[in-house]
């Protein structure tokens, strides 16, 4: 039903197979103090230099792949908005005198207003092979910070690479992965019903992976990344359903109760997944665990609904109107117990409330609340007990998900009849549209680290 261990492994192999492709030259342990430093240089973005790619020895580029490679990292970094790059016309001079060389005068590129350099050379071998080499410097110190160097094979693997390297300098600078290999799930409208497409972070890889001709709901991702749960209305009834996002694996069908068989959430611990069932008359909140065994968690006359579960596994929080208003609210409950250990509300002066989804981190709940007359994502401070509003603008903004690193989040932002996805850095007021079409975009849902 669920992913087993030989899935798992071979899952592990698939890794290991596209880390084969990818040679890393030489990884320098960089002290915190480093990143620090580079911290107080800045206020919030590292302002860098990224030189033209180099071709060195090889059967030259005719398909222009080192200028392909370049546009799709300057956007990774732009993606970010973690660094400022400086125009190549403020370095050019520089850039043009050290062409070909290994010396590098860091003081100078400084001088210039760089904080952080690289410089890549690459290589078009035989039968297509390509060759990376990136360079990584820290001016405001002097220091080489970090080399890499990927061979790969099939011209389709130049953007997961050029992903790879980019999340590896956000990991240098902050000390988290970044997430430009991650994917995206939502809902689009078509024909006959609504499917699941999952794009890559940057927009671009779009894929339809369900033709179900049907209504579709809420996609989720397993903890894997390899498995996407959902309701599908396939079997004229609301049923769970999992597809294998990679393609290799025929559908399955885990639940078809009668009545709802919905909102799935997966475990990030284990192979269970909350799910919310209506065979007891009335909406309540199950687990399911690998063998079919249901366990129920909720028991109150009123709506329970949209669960996700804590980081660690131990906590659940979830929607219910059980406050006697008609009015939904954010509660919390124990994972193993349920409410009949108790509840605590999160949300308050609002009469609507609805998916919560709980940060990576464990400190923080995202939420779809009504704030005047338009719904609005808030932010639920697990610490300090507080919320705030993220989003602001136009249109209706809801059902959150957050980025595994935990600086982004996506949701559903719907303004008149327009249905889109977007996207918004936890810190700041940028948004972007992800989602393409007019009603394509629902139910976003963030994919854990790919590492296939």
């Amino acid at each position: 039903m669920f992913p087993k261990k030989s899935k798992i492994l071979r899952s592990l192999f698939f890794l290991i197979l596209v880390l084969c492709l990818c040679y890393p030259i030489e990884l320098l342990a960089v002290d915190s103090n480093v990143r620090i430093e580079m911290e107080r240089a800045t206020s919030k973005e590292v302002k860098i230099a990224l030189t033209q790619f180099v071709l060195g020895e090889g059967i030259g580029d005719p398909k222009g792949l080192g200028m392909e490679a370049r546009k799709v990292l300057e956007n990774d970094l732009r993606l970010t908005e973690m660094f400022v790059q400086l125009k190549p016309d403020v370095y050019i001079n520089l850039e043009q005198k050290e062409k070909g060389s290994r010396a590098v005068d860091l003081w100078a590129w400084h001088q210039l207003g760089a904080q952080w350099l690289i410089k890549t050379e690459y290589s078009v071998l035989p039968e297509g092979k390509l060759s990376l080499v990136f360079r990584l410097y820290d001016t405001v110190n002097e220091k080489f910070l970090l080399g890499k160097r990927y061979y790969i094979s099939e011209k389709k693997l130049v953007r997961k690479v050029i992903h790879r390297y980019a999340d590896e300098l956000i990991l240098l600078l902050t000390g988290k992965r970044g997430v430009a290999e991650t994917q995206i799930a939502f809902l689009s409208r078509q024909n006959k019903g609504t499917e699941i497409f999952v794009v890559d972070f940057d927009g671009e890889n779009l894929k339809q992976v369900t033709n179900d001709k049907t209504l579709n709901l809420t996609p989720t991702w397993s903890p894997n990344g390899r498995w996407l749960a959902y309701t599908s209305y396939a079997g004229n009834n609301p049923d769970l359903v999992m597809i294998d996002n990679f393609g290799e694996k025929p559908k399955r069908t885990l639940l078809y109760l009668s009545g709802l068989n919905s909102a799935p959430s997966w475990s990030p611990v284990d192979d269970r997944l909350t799910l919310v069932l209506s065979k007891d008359e009335n909406s309540e909140i199950y687990t399911l665990s690998n063998n079919r065994t249901l366990r129920r968690l909720t028991r109150h006359f009123n709506i329970d609904t949209s669960p996700t579960w804590s980081p660690d596994g131990k906590k659940i929080a979830f929607t219910s109107d059980r406050s006697g208003r008609g009015a939904p609210q954010i509660y919390i409950m124990d994972a193993h117990e349920g409410d009949k250990a108790g509840v605590q509300r999160i949300s308050f002066n609002s009469s609507y409330n609805d998916n919560p989804a709980w940060s990576p981190d464990g400190d923080k709940i995202a939420y779809t609340s009504r704030v005047g007359k338009r719904f609005q994502i808030k932010i639920y401070n697990l610490i300090n007990k507080s919320s705030a509003v993220l989003t602001k603008g136009r249109g209706n903004n809801e059902q959150p998900t957050w980025s595994p690193d935990g600086r982004f989040i996506a949701y559903r932002h719907k303004d008149g009849s327009r249905i889109s996805t977007y996207i918004q850095r936890l810190d700041s007021d940028k948004t972007r549209q992800l989602s393409i079409g007019n009603s394509s975009g629902a139910s976003p849902s963030w994919s854990p680290y790919l590492n296939r």
